[in-house]
């Protein structure tokens, strides 16, 4: 373009707008940005630049940095953009694009994030009150990453672990060892090696290597419960400060028997495995913690083999109770289990019963010496326990007060040492009272246990005579009972009395002209205790009495004195028992009471099955000219009631343990021989498999037998007691059973079963709960 082809500019007479500069900030910002990419590009790509517009780089570079060392901010903004032009136009390809570089910023943010959450600190939010009062639902808290060594993110590999290891009584914050898609916080209770048993609300800790188990402290603390909200009171709670080991923490513990209300009690034992740790929530019986945690597998079932059934089939017990081991770290291998059936077996030696009679018809007097009557030893109370040294003791002098206090309460005791134990007949100070207790040796194994038993029935008794017999006698804690009432019914239905006398005469008319019946329909009473009461309350005996029979049987007895005959008959088959006392007035010979005797008799088929027919059995007409006396009435209950606590041992000696493995590693072969290798005795065996074996166990104790299925690669080793199984051949029935059932997997593989996964690995470990940072009226409180 030639000069005379240029227009001219325009003319104007406003003032020229000076050029806006940048702000100092941005300047220097750009500046160092542009100096720090022509660094890279100089230094990455040079070659790939043609040489003069390098050095005009290079140039512009040196100037830029001369300006931002001087502080000469408007050269520097020149500058800027020249060097800005020169990359534009000479090294564009080497250039970040806008969003790269905002990718890479972004992605260097992550990555500084990420080794902040792995390696220092991670915040989390407390969900539920699971570690209640300690944390709050909703707490947000700082979880120290690298207390316990660092973890590489996304795997369960911790480095650095000489930083350190969780401790009894840390708070930790895992993933969950049944869905590690969750996190949970808990704190440590056992560490490797360690055996934790929990007994309700007590938790008792055995460390690796030790013998004995200690239980953990606790001091009750009088502050209340608060809900989640920390606003409402909580009923049935009770808050603890527990220790273990250097920590103190609190934890709480709901009280009310009902589950709904969080009151559930855990039971077990718990052996910490290597490189694992159990763990609890604070707020104990309302936390999914290690106690509680299972997981779905396919699990063998040993009851699936022996049932109870099969064991009421195969040995005379009835009663079974299936035991399974606490141990959660044995039921964890679903390949493997292990069972053991208890029977309950009745013991006379741990049974007790207790016969009341209140007024008894015979009279109390009567009632204590035919019990007493085969009894050797009579006196007071004290000479059971005076020579005892337990109760002769400083420290039982509670026990001695209260032993005298019950003998002041009885008049007469006999007793006597029989082959099961002690029986003991009681005639009470109120004289209207006489009671009979038949104790088990295992219970009252001397005369001073007799005393004590007989002092707890007295001390009830004192408080209310009129109580039943089921509401005085009280069994052992330790022993499990059956309960046999035999309540006071009706005395109607029961008994009846009928008197008749001679008219004339002054004053009562003596034995000789009265006849006195009395009749029991099914008594409660034994039939022969009757039969000898009766025979005393008329002055004789069995050994004064003369037997009689007839065709209807020869349970009858007559006696006789100046005045009168007595005549006491026992119909077992009928299940009534009659006396009858016959003035000489009206039986002057053996074949008058004989007779009426008939008479009666042969009414006693009709009143047994008709109680309300029970005072026909005699009547005025088999009396003429005689009159019936008025009677007291009778009181409407019964004078007798019993209770029997029938005793039953629940032990070794009624047991059979049976342990199942399925597809043991050893193969089966190998598992055989390991189970007999500490059994000298064992013998090969094929009566229930072939390369079974059986050997029997500790001398007196029963019969073990161990053998393989191989249809379902099974290995069973079955113990059965001496008491269930007195000769091999009852365990080698059992054991055929067994062998039977396990030919299908089915009968005893279970392919929903709970299994416990109570541990949390070493590699699940996230690291320590240290401090919360949210509510903040709690800001940065340390978590204990």
């Amino acid at each position: 373009m030639t000069q005379a082809d240029e227009k001219p500019k325009p003319k104007t007479d406003a003032p020229q707008r000076p050029v806006k500069r940048r702000s100092v900030g941005n300047i220097k910002a750009a500046a160092n940005l542009l100096i720090k990419e022509a660094r890279r590009i100089l230094k990455k790509h040079a070659a790939r630049i043609a040489p003069a517009p390098a050095d005009a780089i290079r140039q512009s570079l040196v100037d830029l940095e001369r300006h931002r060392e001087a502080r000469q901010w408007e050269q520097a903004e020149d500058e800027c953009e020249r060097l800005d032009e020169l990359l534009h136009q000479h090294a564009s390809f080497a250039r970040k694009s806008p969003v790269r570089e905002t990718i890479e910023n972004v992605g260097i943010a992550v990555m500084v994030a990420l080794l902040l959450r792995s390696c220092l600190y991670e915040p989390f939010k407390i969900p539920s009150g699971s570690m209640m009062p300690t944390l709050q639902s909703g707490d947000h808290i700082f979880v120290n990453k690298f207390a316990y060594g660092i973890q590489i993110p996304f795997t369960t590999t911790v480095v650095g672990s000489f930083l350190g290891a969780p401790q009894r009584g840390d708070v930790i914050v895992f993933r969950y060892p049944v869905d590690e898609a969750e996190d949970f916080i808990k704190r440590v209770i056992g560490l490797p090696g360690d055996t934790i048993r929990v007994e309700g609300n007590k938790v008792l800790l055995k460390r690796a290597g030790a013998s004995e188990f200690e239980e953990l402290r606790r001091r009750k603390l009088t502050e209340k419960c608060l809900d989640e909200a920390g606003a409402e009171q909580v009923p049935h709670c009770e808050l603890f400060e527990e220790s273990i080991d250097d920590r103190t923490y609190r934890v709480r513990y709901m009280t009310a028997s009902d589950p709904r209300l969080g009151g559930q009690r855990r039971f077990g034992e718990w052996r910490v495995p290597a490189d694992h740790f159990l763990v609890m929530g604070d707020n104990r019986n309302q936390s999914h913690d290690s106690l509680a945690w299972t997981k779905q597998v396919e699990a063998v079932a040993a009851d699936g083999l022996l049932s109870v059934k099969d064991l009421r089939d195969l040995t005379p017990e009835k009663l079974f109770t299936l035991v399974r081991p606490d141990e959660a770290s044995v039921r964890e291998d679903s390949s493997y289990d292990h069972i053991v059936y208890m029977a309950d077996h009745a013991s006379d030696a741990h049974g007790l019963q207790l016969a009341v009679w209140r007024d008894p018809a015979l009279g109390s007097e009567v009632v204590y010496e035919t019990l007493a009557a085969e009894m050797s030893e009579r006196g007071p109370l004290a000479p059971l326990y005076a020579n005892d040294p337990r109760i002769g003791n400083e420290a039982n002098a509670a026990l001695r007060g209260r032993l005298d206090a019950a003998g002041g309460s009885i008049s007469q005791v006999a007793y006597a040492k029989r082959d099961s134990g002690f029986e003991a007949a009681l005639r009470m100070s109120d004289d209207s009272t006489v009671m009979q207790l038949r104790c088990g040796g295992a219970v009252c194994q001397d005369t001073a246990r007799l005393a004590e038993t007989i002092a707890g029935v007295v001390d009830r008794w004192a408080g209310d005579h009129s109580q039943d017999a089921r509401h005085l006698l009280e069994g052992s804690s330790t022993i499990r009972y059956s309960q046999h009432w035999t309540s006071r019914g009706p005395t109607a239905d029961k008994y009846v009395t009928r008197k008749f006398v001679q008219p004339g005469g002054k004053g009562e008319p003596g034995p000789a002209a009265t006849i006195r019946f009395r009749a029991w329909r099914a008594p409660d009473e034994p039939e022969a205790f009757l039969r000898d009461a009766a025979l005393r309350a008329a002055g004789s005996g069995r050994d004064k009495a003369k037997q009689v029979g007839d065709d209807a049987g020869d349970d009858a007895w007559l006696a006789s004195d100046a005045d009168k005959f007595a005549y006491v008959r026992v119909d077992a088959r009928a299940q009534v028992v009659f006396a009858l006392e016959c003035g000489r007035q009206r039986c002057a010979s053996e074949s008058d009471v004989l007779a009426l005797a008939r008479t009666i008799q042969g009414r006693v088929p009709a009143a047994s099955k008709d109680r309300t027919r029970m005072p026909e059995l005699i009547g005025p007409n088999d009396f003429p000219g005689w009159r019936e006396a008025t009677m007291d009435p009778p009181p409407d209950r019964y004078e007798y009631d019993r209770m029997r606590l029938d005793g039953s041992i629940r032990d070794g000696t009624y047991s059979l343990g049976l342990w199942v493995w399925r597809k043991p590693v050893e193969g089966l072969e190998g598992k055989v021989k390991a189970l007999i290798a500490d059994q000298p005795q064992a013998q090969p065996d094929d009566s229930v498999a072939t390369g079974g074996f059986v050997a029997p166990m500790p001398v007196g104790t029963g019969t073990q037998l161990v053998f393989t299925v191989p249809a379902t690669e099974t290995v069973i080793r079955l113990e059965c007691s001496v008491g269930l199984c007195p000769e091999p051949e009852e365990a080698r029935a059992l054991a055929k059973r067994a062998a039977q059932k396990a030919q299908e997997a089915a009968n005893f593989i279970d392919p929903t079963a709970e299994r416990p996964r109570p541990y949390v690995p070493r590699g699940n470990v996230k690291g320590r709960a240290d401090r919360i940072w949210l509510p903040v009226g709690r800001f940065w409180l340390p978590i204990r």
